[in-house]
Order: C-alpha cells, then sequence, then structure tokens
C-alpha cells in the first residue's frame, strides 16, 4: 500500500506533466503515474464509491490546516478553491511561487503531446532488450547522478534537496527522464541517464518515449552521458548534453522494433 508520503511525491511528478490539476482531477490522473497495488484498491470504508488510494488523495487536502501550503516535495494545494487545487511550484528556499497561468498552459500543451493515443500511460514501460538503465551499469550511473545533484543543489537550496527524485526507481521508465532535479532558479529539470564503460561519444539507447519527452522539453531536458564510469568504484566522468543540444548534434538511428502477434 503507498503512504500518503508516497503518494504526495507522486503528485508532483503529475503537476510535472499538468501544471495544475484539481482533486478530483488528481485521483482521476493518479494511475498515469502510478501503478495501484492490492491494498491500494481496497473499498474506503469511509468515502463510499472510492479505493483507499484516492481517499489519501482527500486526505492530503483534509488534513491541511491552511487554506494554502507548499509542500516540501515541489507543490501547493489551495484550498480556496472548491474542489482544491493542487498546483507546481518554481524557485527555492523560502521564495517559491506557484506557476504562473501561461507556465500552466506551457505544461497542458506539452502533456497533450506526451499523453496522445498512442502514448497513453506515462509510466512503467519495458524495453529491457535496448535500454542501459535496466541493467547494473545503467542503475549504478543513475546512483552516481543522483548522489552529484543532490550535492550540487544542497549548495545553494539545502532546503529544497527533497525535490531531487529518482524518478525511474521509484516510479518507472515510462516518464522519459530518470532523475527531477531543480536549477538555481528553481525550476524543474529532467535528467537522462546513458551510462557507458567507454568513451564520452559511444553510441546510447533512446525509447521512443524518451525522444518524444526531448522533443517537447528542449530548455530543460538533459542527457547525463556517464562515461569512463568505473563500476567497482561507481565513480565516472558526466557530459552534459541539453535536450536543444541532443536534436541538433546528434543522429536517431531507427536500428529496434516492437513485434506484436496481429
Amino acid at each position: 500500500m503507498h503512504t500518503e508520503a508516497e503518494i504526495r511525491m507522486v503528485v508532483r511528478l503529475l503537476l510535472e506533466l499538468h501544471g495544475e490539476l484539481n482533486t478530483t482531477e488528481v485521483k482521476d490522473k493518479l494511475q498515469e503515474v502510478l501503478d495501484f497495488d492490492e491494498e491500494d484498491n481496497i473499498s474506503s470504508k469511509t468515502r463510499p464509491g472510492e479505493v483507499k488510494i484516492t481517499q489519501r488523495i482527500g486526505n492530503i487536502v483534509s488534513h491541511q490546516r491552511d487554506l494554502f501550503k507548499i509542500y516540501p516535495e515541489g507543490f501547493a494545494v489551495d484550498k480556496n478553491y472548491n474542489p482544491a487545487k493542487f498546483i507546481a511550484i518554481t524557485g527555492l528556499n523560502k521564495n517559491t511561487r506557484i506557476l504562473k497561468e501561461s507556465e500552466i498552459k506551457d505544461k497542458q500543451n506539452k502533456a497533450k503531446v506526451l499523453i496522445s493515443p498512442v502514448n497513453k500511460v506515462y509510466k512503467k514501460l519495458d524495453w529491457n532488450a535496448v535500454n542501459e538503465r535496466r541493467t547494473s551499469l545503467g542503475k549504478s550511473g543513475e546512483e552516481f547522478v543522483l548522489g552529484r545533484e543532490i550535492e550540487r543543489v544542497r549548495k545553494f537550496a539545502p532546503d529544497d534537496v527533497s525535490r531531487v527524485y529518482h524518478t525511474s526507481e521509484n516510479e518507472g521508465d515510462g516518464f522519459g527522464y530518470d532523475i527531477l532535479s531543480l536549477n538555481r532558479r528553481g525550476q524543474s529539470i529532467y535528467i537522462e541517464v546513458k551510462t557507458t564503460t567507454g568513451g564520452e561519444d559511444a553510441p546510447f539507447f533512446m525509447s521512443i518515449n524518451e525522444k518524444q519527452f526531448f522533443e517537447v522539453n528542449q530548455k530543460n531536458a538533459f542527457v547525463y552521458r556517464v562515461f569512463n564510469f568505473n563500476q567497482r568504484s561507481r565513480i565516472g566522468e558526466i557530459k552534459i548534453i541539453s535536450g536543444k543540444k541532443l536534436m541538433t548534434d546528434y543522429i536517431f538511428d531507427p536500428i529496434t522494433f516492437l513485434v506484436k502477434h496481429k
């Protein structure tokens, strides 16, 4: 069963997608980013028609004493509306703010592309045959980058370290990125980690989902190319490739196919 604390982090991932959602919408969209387990799906005894996990969404709102509150996971809940609004935030430390309408609209437009009739779910996808992330090398590389990101953010925003999140480890590979982090302005950045024991220009694999994510998030999505990685010491070098550079300076060679029975 997912705890309320775990659900708050997943709500943050939803808001990274949509920018703003009311309580009803959060409940409806939760399965876009989270796999419900058996206990999550048990019917609530106190809220007829709901299962336990969606009840916990309501609990976030009902347990909040203030009309407006910013949560350390990286979102705000505004109870001045009915139903209450969950809104993504930006900024650092004590200077965080909710997203402007234009910023929310931008996220909503991107979400229309990322969650389309072809790509209905934004969570766990299994393309294990080509994804280095599923290997011990890939996971070690992600952990190496995660540690570096936590320390980097700690230097300029110690109060916001909890907003650095290992998305692929906790929620699955389908998000288009592995690590959710922050830049020095407190804006979200999305990191896809690609690890090799070889040199910095060794080719790497990307899924269609990852490529699509980078196409619509070129300004704040980055590939961290971990190279010369030593699995024993878990140390390597990092080349940071912006989404824009990825689209202009790299060639995408479609060399694999997903084959299904008709």
